[in-house]
């Protein structure tokens, strides 16, 4: 008769699906980049449909010299990755696209978002609130985040 050792086996898992909002002031002006880094500009405006009470889309305003001669684009909100305690948004948009379209005037804006603007060859998924406040603060996430579970093994007998 053999006997295998006991053993603690530790296995983590993550809090996902948290939902959490920001205000529109939160929001407005606040600057974009895409996955590569580039200034795509800021977010300047939004566009709220009624009376669902949705966020159409959010405009972001690109190039110009203090506003004047600015482009303004459409973005879904769907597109739009906020990272918790970034700055910025990130958006998967190719800023020569940006250079290249006319976007829209002041005087005619679009019913619904420029899904045409986002480039889908890669996944961007943003990290949990509590992941890039760890990544941040490079530390391990707070106990609500880690999950612990230990799992005992008994002796086996043969």
């Amino acid at each position: 008769m053999q006997e295998r050792s006991e053993g603690i086996l530790e296995r983590r898992t993550r809090t996902v699906g948290e939902e959490w909002f920001m205000s529109a002031d939160d929001v407005l002006d606040k600057k974009v980049v895409n996955p590569q880094g580039d200034d795509l500009g800021e977010i300047s405006d939004m566009r709220v449909t009624f009376p669902e009470g949705k966020v159409q889309y959010l405009v972001l305003r690109y190039g110009g010299m203090l506003g004047v001669g600015a482009k303004r684009f459409a973005i879904p909100p769907e597109a739009v990755i906020s990272r918790p305690g970034d700055d910025r948004f990130v958006v998967n948009i190719d800023k020569q696209r940006l250079d290249e379209l006319p976007g829209f005037s002041e005087d005619n804006w679009p019913r619904e978002a420029d899904f045409d603007l986002i480039q889908s060859t890669g996944t961007m998924t943003p990290p949990s609130r509590e992941e890039a406040e760890a990544l941040k603060q490079s530390e391990t996430p707070p106990p609500e985040v880690v999950t612990t579970e230990q799992v005992e093994t008994r002796p086996r007998r043969r």
